[in-house]
């Protein structure tokens, strides 16, 4: 009888053994299921996480550096379109944004009109009347060079692009319009290019 109970010591490595490996295996599928979940997680803040991130880093307002062109050596060189005036460019956040572009001296214009002038129609139109044919075409070639207008604005996260979805310009043509831009951020600058012409526009931010 005694020696029934007596396992020999293979019999019990053997049982030990299974013991084990049943544990282990039971350890590497809950090891597994963790790892599967936390990767889902990690997968999925970070779907969530870009577009909020870079909504964050756009949001403030910019002064333009510098317009550039392309040129045929592949090397970016100044443009003469707006370089050296006073430009400025806000994102808010939110989906809302506005950009100005003047170029060199516009602020320097000889407009001899005050703003409530200006805006007063009848005042406008005898100013307007009464002007030289040279002066009437140097007002209307300033006027023109000021490059303004008001959007929403959706980033494409995926693709590091930004879409301005124009409500209002300076330019009749081009309300409601969109245009795309590339854009990447360096410190404290921004790099927007547009995906139809061979530019990029250079601005940095503002404290």
């Amino acid at each position: 009888m005694i020696k029934k109970w007596i396992r020999s010591p293979v019999i019990m490595k053997v049982e030990l053994y299974k013991v084990n490996k049943m544990a282990f295996s039971e350890i590497r599928n809950t090891r597994g299921s963790l790892i599967l979940v936390m990767s889902l997680i990690y997968v999925t803040s970070c779907s969530n996480l870009p577009q909020n991130d870079k909504n964050k880093m756009l949001a403030g307002m910019y002064k333009l550096y510098s317009i550039e062109s392309q040129d045929s050596t592949g090397a970016w060189v100044q443009s003469g379109w707006a370089n050296g005036g006073e430009s400025y460019i806000v994102y808010d956040g939110l989906g809302h944004m506005a950009v100005q572009i003047t170029p060199k001296g516009y602020k320097d214009f000889n407009w001899p009109l005050t703003e409530e002038q200006t805006i007063n129609k009848k005042i406008l139109k005898e100013k307007i009347d009464s002007m030289p044919v040279t002066e009437l075409k140097a007002a209307v070639e300033e006027f023109a060079s000021n490059y303004v207008y008001v959007a929403n604005y959706a980033i494409d996260d995926t693709a590091d692009i930004i879409t301005h979805k124009r409500i209002t310009s300076t330019i009749p043509s081009i309300w409601g319009t969109e245009v795309r831009r590339k854009f990447s951020f360096s410190g404290d600058t921004i790099i927007l290019k547009p995906l139809t012409v061979n530019r990029r526009l250079i601005w940095i931010r503002q404290k």
